[in-house]
């Protein structure tokens, strides 16, 4: 078993099949099946199954993805660590991210760690859900995510960090008759138009407490959790979002009310059961630093 193995292995789980996979990694479809079969023959188990739509990875394929994601994250940190000796910390963290982390912390962190170590590189991939990042975490395609969630088990593979909590405010246009000054009451809330995600984040189950506790309407529904905050300045309607957003729409123009009974998430970053790169544990210890979050 050899890293171009690993590699052409990879790229068929990732790109879906073999020809895709070729044409991605610039390599004749003949050699990328010759060097997986050669793999499955070093393993003595198959990897792949070819189906009708590209293939499928075998449950012996889907314990060696994240294994051979790690083997060739950890090679590529052995090469920028030799190659950087003497020098500031170098390599790439993969990150897993959800919407509203991306905001706070992600924000705070990402300054100070390129101020402290300029030669990190991140990679931050969208995750829109907690279930979404974990899986991100382990499959191995991203070695650390950023989760903002309701407090719930991990599974034991994953070590989870916990950086704080955020609550729900609300957000009002400039100049809204909401006050500001006082957690807002249901009665406050009567006839307002909300501007909310779709079904299955803390932002919709929030709500859904208020629009149940008074005569508040959903008036839209929008999935990307970049446009809320312009419709909100733009005086479509007000919208509930993690306290994460709080100082950038204030900064913004929009009003920040209190609610009298907000729901929080709990903001934890996680990882694999596994020994992290050089790269990826300079930006946990960096998160992990007292009084910080």
């Amino acid at each position: 078993m050899d890293t171009r193995q690993l590699s052409y292995f990879l790229g068929v789980v990732t790109h879906g099949g073999f020809g895709r996979a070729a044409t991605h990694l610039h390599v004749s479809q003949p050699a990328l099946s010759q060097a997986v079969a050669s793999l499955e023959k070093d393993l003595g188990v198959a990897l792949l199954h070819r189906v009708p739509s590209g293939v499928r990875v075998t449950d012996a394929g889907a314990v060696l993805v994240p294994m051979a994601r790690q083997v060739l994250r950890d090679l590529e940190a052995a090469r920028t660590a030799t190659r950087s000796v003497g020098t500031d910390r170098t390599g790439q963290v993969d990150l897993a991210l959800m919407p509203s982390q991306s905001i706070e912390p992600f924000t705070g962190l990402t300054r100070r760690l390129t101020d402290r170590h300029p030669g990190i590189t991140l990679n931050a991939r969208a995750a829109f859900g907690r279930e979404e990042a974990l899986a991100l975490v382990l499959s191995g395609a991203c070695e650390l995510g950023l989760v903002g969630a309701r407090p719930a088990p991990y599974p034991r593979s994953v070590v989870a960090h916990t950086l704080g909590q955020q609550e729900m405010v609300l957000l009002a246009p400039p100049n809204t008759p909401l006050p500001d000054d006082r957690p807002l009451t249901p009665d406050d809330l009567d006839g307002q138009r909300l501007i909310a995600s779709p079904p299955g984040s803390v932002m919709r189950e929030m709500a859904a407490l208020l629009c149940a506790e008074s005569t508040m309407t959903i008036a839209i529904e929008v999935e990307h959790r970049s446009a809320i905050l312009p419709l909100v300045l733009a005086g479509v309607g007000v919208a509930v979002l993690s306290s994460a957003w709080a100082d950038l729409a204030a900064r913004s123009g929009a009003t920040i009310c209190r609610l009298s009974s907000p729901l929080r998430v709990q903001v934890d970053l996680v990882h694999r059961q596994t020994h992290l790169t050089p790269a990826a544990q300079a930006f946990l210890d960096l998160a992990l630093e007292p009084d910080q979050h």
